[in-house]
């Protein structure tokens, strides 16, 4: 539901075209370490990865950000990088980024630009939180030091909101943990 959120499209992304973005990447990065020359099928990481399973959705359904990363991709065009990757946050104003997406033990939130406001979509919170244009910077800087990792979408444009259904500045999109 994270990029849900962040797309603002209830049907962007489904369980079932992420679990398949998954499949296909374990099948290269496990094609990948056969064909090297440090052991190939019979290297010990390589067997290691092969009795562990999936390397990028976890067994409560928790996708990586190499998954959520293609899925933005593949959809929209757009990237993910992590904020503190050299040369993204020095080279970005944060109020510039249109959304986030935001990950500490396996809980995926996004913080989104609509209407020109910054709305915290974090579904374990009763309702969409605004951030302000001024707060946003402290606002990411204390989920990093919080132990979050915080991923900023660059490369493009997200796709436009509709509040016509709701009125006013609240996002349009937003789903409880449950749903």
């Amino acid at each position: 539901h994270a990029l849900n959120n962040l797309s603002q499209n209830p049907s962007a992304f489904s369980v079932g075209g992420l679990a398949s973005i998954a499949e296909d990447l374990d099948g290269w990065e496990l094609n990948y370490m056969a064909q090297n020359d440090e052991g190939g099928t019979r290297s010990k990481d390589y067997l290691q990865r092969l009795a562990e399973g999936s390397g990028n959705v976890d067994a409560a359904g928790n996708f990586s950000i190499q998954v959520l990363r293609a899925a933005l991709e593949n959809r929209y065009g757009l990237g993910l990088p992590n904020i503190r990757q050299q040369g993204v946050g020095d080279s970005v104003e944060v109020t510039d980024v249109e959304g986030f997406i935001c990950n500490r033990h396996a809980h995926w939130f996004a913080i989104r630009k609509v209407n020109g406001r910054f709305w915290n979509l974090d579904s374990t919170k009763k309702r969409p939180q605004q951030i302000s244009h001024f707060n946003l910077a402290a606002e990411i800087a204390a989920l990093q030091e919080g132990g979050y990792s915080v991923f900023c979408v660059v490369d493009g444009v997200l796709p436009p909101v509709s509040t016509a259904a709701v009125g006013g500045d609240h996002p349009e999109y937003w789903w409880k943990e449950a749903d």
